[in-house]
């Protein structure tokens, strides 16, 4: 019987928010800075920050004019679109292509704006289609909880007890740290985008939006188990359910790397998902040969490959 350490594990967020919520407003044409390809509109304070993908687009059908014809994600691809926006202390949003553009702020890869002559009245959407790991993290937790009802009848011995809904929560601890820095590389996600600490606060903080994300906990990853036989190499094994941030508490002693403790509480469906590889059957004719069988998630063997 093997045991499993703790050597290999991840976890990957992708952002979501409440009700998948939009915010009306309107640009006017001194909301627009083309020299430093800046731009406003009224919103709440905390609803977007640095490295928010968000979608734009007219209430009124017509096409985004304050966007030059070339900062559109795809060329001609009017009337709205979808960038990566970078905020700066005084609420001035900058758009941008890439992910890692806008948290650096990049001057040079920034989306150009044009200037207008007439307010334009916008719909701003985030959106959250990319995962992104976590870095820094030492350790996580999840528990799940099914609360338990008295259903006991007069006239009978013994208290009888009937389960109901399942809760989870959890909690993960990281090494705080808030950029990210040019030899930081994961290997094993094909994007590199990482996800600091720092976001995690911020999530919290989001009076609009809300602290929503989708998360993944993966205790066994493709080819995390070194001199695994060659049938296990590719097993898999994760939680993912939605959830909340509902405490953020961060540890700070002089000499001592700075530590971050994240709470949440899910709110859905608490999924764990196996892909693993069962066993083989041998072949009637010669004993010897061998045919390989993988269980899908539904729990049904299928043959994979001949050996």
């Amino acid at each position: 019987m093997a045991v499993l350490l703790g050597s290999s594990g991840q976890i990957e967020l992708r952002r979501t928010t409440l009700n998948d919520r939009a915010f009306q407003s309107t640009v006017t044409p001194s909301d627009i800075n083309t020299t430093k390809d800046r731009f406003s509109f009224d919103f709440p304070q905390g609803m977007l920050m640095t490295g928010d993908q968000v979608a734009i687009k007219t209430r009124d059908g017509s096409t985004l004019s304050f966007i030059s014809p070339g900062g559109w994600p795809v060329p001609g691809d009017y009337p709205d679109g979808i960038w990566y926006v970078f905020v700066d202390e005084v609420g001035g949003l900058k758009l941008y292509q890439r992910f890692d553009d806008a948290v650096s702020g990049e001057a040079a890869t920034r989306v150009q704006l044009q200037a207008i002559t007439a307010p334009v009245p916008i719909e701003v959407r985030v959106v959250n289609n990319i995962d992104r790991i976590v870095g820094q993290v030492t350790d996580f937790e999840l528990n799940t909880s099914r609360e338990a009802v008295d259903v006991t009848e007069l006239g009978e011995e013994f208290r009888q007890q009937h389960s109901t809904m399942i809760s989870g929560s959890g909690s993960m601890n990281c090494f705080f740290d808030y950029e990210r820095r040019l030899c930081d590389n994961l290997s094993d996600i094909s994007t590199g985008f990482v996800e600091m600490p720092i976001y995690l606060h911020q999530l919290l903080l989001r009076t609009q939006l809300g602290s929503g994300f989708w998360a993944k906990l993966t205790l066994v990853g493709r080819g995390d188990k070194p001199g695994a036989r060659a049938e296990d190499y590719d097993d898999e094994i994760w939680y993912e359910f939605d959830a909340l941030v509902t405490n953020v508490g961060i540890a700070f002693e002089p000499t001592q790397p700075v530590k971050t403790t994240v709470q949440f509480v899910t709110t859905g469906e608490i999924r764990l998902r196996t892909r693993t590889v069962t066993s083989y059957i041998v072949k009637e004719q010669d004993g010897i040969s061998r045919l390989r069988l993988e269980a899908n998630q539904a729990g049904f063997l299928e043959k994979e490959d001949q050996e």
